[in-house]
Parts: C-alpha cells; sequence; structure tokens
C-alpha cells in the first residue's frame, strides 16, 4: 500500500512539474517569438502543437531501458488529446472550424504516414529515428513557407487598421526579462518533471503488474496530454476552436516525429504487439473522424460525447487486453 502511495505521489508531482513547466515555457517561447517577429500563424501552430513534456518524458523512458513505455506514451497521448480533448470541448460547447484548418490537417497527416509505418513494421530503429527527426524539420519548413502568404495578409490587415486609425506604426515588442525567465523555468520544471512521471510509471509496472506498454498508454499519456485538455475547454468557451484544432494537429505530427524519433535515437524502440493491433488502430481511427470533423466545418456536441466514450472505452480495451 505504501509504495502505491509513492508511486501514484511520484506520478501527481511529476505530472503537475510537467504541466506548469510547460505551461511557463508556452507562455514565455510564445512572447520570445513575437518579440522576435515570428509569424502570429505559424506561432499558434508549433506552439500550441508543441508538447515538450512528451518528447521529455519519451525520451526518459528510452534512457532508462523502457521503450514500451515511451512508444505506449506516444500513442496514447495522440488518442487522449484527439478524444478525451476534442470531446470534452464539444460536450460543453460545439465547436466551429474554419476552413483554413484543412491545410494544416493534410499537411499533418502527410507527415504522419512514416511514423505510423514503421510502428506497424513492429520497431523503430536509431537510423530511422533520426529520419523522423529530419522530417520533422522539413515539416516544420512547410508550416512557414504555407503560412507565408496568410501572414503577409494579416500584416497588411494590422498596417491599414493603423493607418485608418491614425496611430503611429506597429512597432515590434521589446525584448524583456520575464519570457526569458519563463522560458528557461519552464524547461527546468520539465527537467525534473520528467524523471519524476517516468520513475513512479516504472515503479507501478512493478507493483501493480501492468505492462509498460499499457502504463505508457493510459497513466503517461493521460498526464502528459492534460494539458491540452485544458486548452481545449477553454479555447471552446472562448470560441477559439480553430486554434485547438490546429493545435491537436501539429501535436499529433510532433508526438510521431519528434517525440518518436528522439526516444528511437537515443535507443532503439520496439513496439508492444499490444499498442500494434489495439492503440495503433484506435490512434488511426480518431485522427480519420478528426479529418472528416474538418471538412464537415463542425464538431456537434453528440460527436463530442461519442469521443468522450470512445476515449472510455480505449482505456478500457487497453487495461483488459
Amino acid at each position: 500500500m505504501v509504495a502505491l502511495v509513492i508511486d501514484l505521489g511520484l506520478l501527481v508531482v511529476g505530472t503537475g512539474l510537467l504541466l506548469a513547466g510547460a505551461d511557463w515555457f508556452l507562455d514565455g517561447a510564445g512572447d520570445l517569438a513575437r518579440a522576435l517577429g515570428i509569424s502570429a500563424l505559424v506561432l499558434g501552430v508549433l506552439l500550441a502543437g508543441l508538447e515538450p513534456e512528451e518528447m521529455l518524458t519519451a525520451a526518459i523512458a528510452s534512457a532508462r531501458g523502457a521503450p514500451a513505455l515511451a512508444v505506449g506514451n506516444v500513442v496514447g497521448t495522440n488518442v487522449t488529446i484527439m478524444t478525451a480533448a476534442l470531446g470534452f470541448s464539444a460536450l460543453l460547447f460545439p465547436m466551429v472550424i474554419n476552413r483554413s484548418v484543412r491545410q494544416q490537417a493534410l499537411i499533418a497527416t502527410l507527415v504522419s504516414a512514416l511514423p505510423i509505418a514503421l510502428l506497424f513494421l513492429g520497431a523503430v530503429t536509431q537510423l530511422e529515428g533520426v529520419l523522423l527527426l529530419a522530417v520533422f524539420v522539413s515539416y516544420t519548413f512547410l508550416l512557414f513557407r504555407t503560412d507565408r502568404q496568410a501572414a503577409k495578409r494579416i500584416h497588411a490587415s494590422e498596417t491599414d487598421d493603423d493607418a485608418d486609425d491614425g496611430q503611429k506604426r506597429h512597432v515590434r515588442p521589446r525584448l524583456h526579462w520575464k519570457p526569458i525567465l519563463l522560458t528557461f523555468g519552464g524547461l527546468a520544471a520539465m527537467a525534473v518533471g520528467g524523471p519524476a512521471i517516468v520513475e513512479g510509471a516504472l515503479r507501478l509496472t512493478h507493483t501493480v503488474g501492468l505492462s509498460q506498454g499499457v502504463i505508457g498508454a493510459t497513466i503517461v499519456s493521460l498526464g502528459t496530454g492534460a494539458e491540452m485538455i485544458a486548452l481545449g475547454v477553454s479555447a471552446a468557451r472562448k470560441k477559439r476552436s480553430d486554434i485547438l484544432v490546429g493545435g491537436i494537429l501539429g501535436s499529433f505530427a510532433y508526438n510521431l516525429l519528434v517525440t518518436l524519433g528522439l526516444a528511437a535515437t537515443i535507443h532503439a524502440l520496439p513496439v508492444d504487439p499490444q499498442v500494434t493491433f489495439l492503440a495503433l488502430p484506435i490512434m488511426i481511427m480518431v485522427h480519420l473522424m478528426l479529418l472528416a470533423f474538418v471538412w464537415y466545418g463542425k464538431i456537434p456536441r453528440v460527436m463530442g460525447g461519442l469521443l468522450v466514450g470512445i476515449y472510455i472505452a480505449y482505456l478500457i480495451v487497453v487495461v483488459l487486453a
């Protein structure tokens, strides 16, 4: 009993540090990017989709000799954000999705095809991990390229508004110490939270007898995906569903390319058959559902309830299988 409390305590503390650190990091990095003049559209996609806590957790798990935990975390987090985050958001506030998100959806789907194929093959080697990281660099470059025209239109609109109001021209925000402190403080918190959550998960596998893949695909993925769930509810309440959907698409691709790629680069990752035949097909199914919602242009409340139901069924199937 004492061991179980310690294991769960490590998971809670680690998750708290990861979430707080990720929040500080994203706030600080966002202000830094704006001060450096990076496009607001690219900033929204990259920072909303950027999930450093997943990357750090999977990398530490790989380094600790727990590859199943790393792979389970990647797949489980993607399932969590596409079902729980979208589902709870749409259940509370039906979502309307702008047509502009379609391009992001197609790009994220295309770049994710390679890591999904590697997972179905049963292993991701170190060389393949390096390849996935290279694909992510190309993906980021493509985002910048496809966003260039939209960024110019927004800039032109802001310039026109300033001229109409007779105000002084737009000035880039100055770089202050606060965003720098938030960025590096967030990294420090995640550097502590990552090992804590991995240690708690590893101890829990021995205490309750569940496999690393199951723990990674359920408990760890829920902890590292909790930030996107909170973001989803907030975005839906403020009717900014495009930011949420764009962030989920970016996070989906980021997890499969960077999180999986970095973990595989550290150590080759064998894939648990339970992940291959259960969690991975569910991940693909809910991603295809998201693509359908993007083309439909909305996620009604009943579909939100369906997504939440799929997440609950996913947890039951993975644990009991």
